[in-house]
């Protein structure tokens, strides 16, 4: 059914109309028949009649195109792997025209293999006219020559896919159990609400028919239905009986949530020849299905439509559709229900959905949220899943793709998701995929269904006390977790001076210590925008009351009071430990290296600490907290920790530093004399209030 609804893109049919003089000849009769199976999309049997004809055929350009023909039949019915052999081998023939290196890219890309599918979209579009710089460059940046080459999306998908299949998203994927067989099981759609029911397509066999479609090489397919007993296991599917199913094709359903009206999409065969697809409704009554009718859509004459996707309130109904009026290939309408099956003319769902390639499986979710499968977007491989939105304006907004491992570089397609947005289902034609327990795996053949799962996101944050001045871990201290839901949270620390919390997604928090000795201390962090489960690990340092306040220390140029951007940070976090503690009054002290007068150093001193607090009051501090003091060169700074060839608790006075070999030291040492720290005066400050003027005061 999938291959079916497929129509060949309009290039492939431009292509098929090129002729080389050789292939021009009389044709044997046994390569007529082989032209007259390929134009009746019989690809199965095509190839075994080019088979055929190759064996008799003499001349190499006739039989380079025999093996271009059958690569393209392997391709059009799925068979990607034979594909590529056959194209492989049709370049070496020397078959003239650049398409095959186009389609020999196509079958790499959706098989995995980037690496090979990126030179063999450069030599096409090399073909086609780009230099081979820009070919090379279209890998690289999002450029775009002017009018669609196909192969610019191509490139741009191997990019991104490259980057994608190392960074999935947090989805679990797994093969379906009971459900796949060696056959294409595809497009799930729930059976009702509570999601105990579930309908499915197969070509497998035991449907109503064991007839062959020639196109795709398998059994016609029918719809089946699982159920889920009280222990929440799946039955073995079981093929939904007559009216529903027929000799022809059926699949891609959607049900109401009520299970009791399923549209559907069903391909008439007579004569084993196709009469088109249609979409068709058929109501429940009781455990039995009434005769479906052909749901009445305005359409052009001999036009194709299926992969119905209902809206929760059964009032809208969009599907996919090759109709005048789209952007390519296949394209996403809407309907709406005026009354009992009539509906109003389809629209189109607009250039940001739809693309020059096909789009089709979509699904509503009970949001509004819509899923969709496309080949024309920038993607993994062929067929990829994207979502997308409606706007304030009802306009849908630019699709998101659903990366790996929901997309992978085969089709995936039909995705269908629980009301709660965490679970569901799609279809998948992959080869292999990764179980829980980080393990390959290989499906089960033939497009497969998939269930899959969103795991809530876990956060943590964690984190040590410590005191700013001695370094100390502070055991027993009250750490406040406060979050923008209005949520509160408090936990003591253990006695390696340890917090911790859990943290909720899409949150905002500020962690807050305000204890007896200390300053108060609050750091902010959020979840908001985090796709992945993460820990947080903030450390808090504390400083205590009436101690020297441990900041980097801010250093000068030489004879100079600028703020460098590093002190402006530095002075940021100063305002905001007394915007915590508005008692707090500080006193900035400044100092300057021996070098010049001491008058000289006592003013710029003074000017160094004064740029510092003109800075603080711009941020909204009281100077009421404020306190300047120029030391000059008094006050030589004495080495905290060792560093070099500065041992602990060395003071770099003049003579220290006259005794240095090094000019490189030198500097060194006069850079930390240049310098304003801080220091806690009292904390019984209180904060001026504006008294409010009355008419007493007049």
């Amino acid at each position: 059914m999938k291959r079916v609804l497929r129509l060949l893109p309009i290039f492939i049919f431009l292509f098929s109309l090129v002729q080389t003089e050789a292939y021009a000849q009389k044709k044997s009769r046994k390569m007529i028949k082989a032209d007259n199976a390929f134009d009746l999309e019989q690809y199965v049997k095509a190839a075994e009649l080019y088979k055929k004809a190759y064996q008799k055929e003499k001349n190499r350009a006739v039989k380079a195109k025999i093996i271009f023909q059958q690569a393209e039949c392997y391709r059009l019915s799925g068979n990607n792997k034979r594909a590529e052999s056959y194209y492989k081998r049709a370049i070496k023939a020397k078959y003239p025209y650049a398409q095959v290196h186009f389609f020999y890219a196509e079958v790499l890309r959706i098989q995995g293999d980037y690496e090979k599918a990126i030179p063999q979209y450069q030599k096409y579009l090399q073909n086609q006219g780009i230099e081979e710089s820009v070919a090379k460059e279209l890998i690289k940046h999002d450029k775009r020559v002017e009018g669609h080459i196909p192969g610019e999306l191509g490139l741009k998908s191997c990019e991104f896919a490259l980057k994608w299949k190392d960074l999935p998203t947090r989805y679990k994927v797994e093969l379906m159990p009971l459900v796949n067989s060696r056959n294409s099981d595809y497009s799930p759609a729930f059976g009702n609400g509570e999601y105990t029911e579930m309908y499915f397509t197969s070509s497998r066999a035991g449907g109503l028919t064991d007839d062959i479609d020639q196109r795709t090489g398998e059994a016609f397919s029918d719809i089946y239905v699982i159920k889920k007993n009280k222990k929440e296991k799946w039955s073995a599917p079981e093929v939904v009986a007559a009216p529903i199913n027929t000799k022809g094709h059926e699949g891609s359903a959607v049900l109401n949530k009520r299970g009791t009206v399923m549209y559907f999409t069903q391909c008439k065969v007579e004569k084993k020849k196709s009469l088109g697809c249609g979409i068709y409704v058929s109501t429940r009554k009781g455990k039995l299905w009434g005769e479906p009718q052909l749901v009445q859509i305005k359409l052009d004459s001999n036009t194709t439509i299926g992969h119905p996707a209902l809206s929760e309130d059964e009032s809208t109904l969009i599907f996919s559709s090759y109709m005048s009026g789209g952007y390519g290939e296949k394209d996403l309408w809407l309907i709406k229900k005026e009354k009992r099956n009539k509906w109003t003319d389809p629209i189109n769902l607009g250039p940001m959905i739809n693309t020059k390639g096909d789009e089709m499986f979509p699904f509503l979710h009970a949001d509004g949220t819509l899923y969709f499968s496309s080949n024309g977007h920038v993607g993994m491989g062929g067929l990829d899943v994207y979502k997308t939105s409606q706007d304030e304006n009802g306009a849908y907004i630019k699709p998101i793709n659903l990366k790996s491992p929901v997309n992978s570089s085969a089709d995936d397609f039909s995705m269908i998701i629980e009301k709660s947005g965490e679970r569901g289902y799609l279809t998948s034609n992959r080869v292999k995929w990764i179980d829980s327990d980080g393990k390959e795996r290989n499906s089960k053949g033939g497009d497969d269904i998939y269930q899959f799962e969103l795991p809530e996101l876990k956060f943590e944050v964690k984190g040590v006390v410590t005191d700013s001045k001695t370094g100390g871990i502070l055991t027993k201290i009250k750490v406040q977790l406060i979050g923008n839901d209005g949520s509160t949270n408090e936990v003591v620390t253990d006695n390696t001076g340890t917090y911790q919390f859990t943290l909720k997604p899409l949150t905002s928090y500020e962690l807050v210590i305000n204890t007896e000795g200390y300053l108060k201390k609050s750091v902010n962090e959020t979840t908001v925008g985090i796709e992945n489960n993460k820990v947080f690990v903030i450390d808090l340092s504390v400083d205590p009351v009436k101690k020297e306040i441990i900041l980097p220390r801010i250093e000068y140029d030489f004879a100079k009071w600028d703020l460098r951007p590093q002190s402006i940070a530095d002075l940021d976090m100063l305002a905001k430990t007394l915007k915590d503690n508005p008692n707090v009054v500080i006193e900035l002290k400044s100092h300057t290296d021996y070098i010049g007068a001491d008058a000289q150093n006592n003013i710029l001193s003074q000017k160094r600490a004064d740029v510092c607090i003109a800075y603080l009051v711009s941020q909204g501090i009281d100077a009421g907290q404020l306190v300047a003091s120029g030391k000059g060169e008094t006050e030589p700074f004495v080495i905290e920790e060792k560093k070099g060839r500065f041992k602990l608790g060395d003071v770099l006075t003049e003579h220290y530093i006259s005794k240095i070999r090094f000019k490189k030291n030198k500097e060194k040492a006069n850079q930390y004399n240049r310098r304003t720290s801080f220091k806690v005066l009292r904390d019984d400050y209180v904060p001026a209030v504006t008294k409010e003027v009355t008419s007493e005061d007049k």
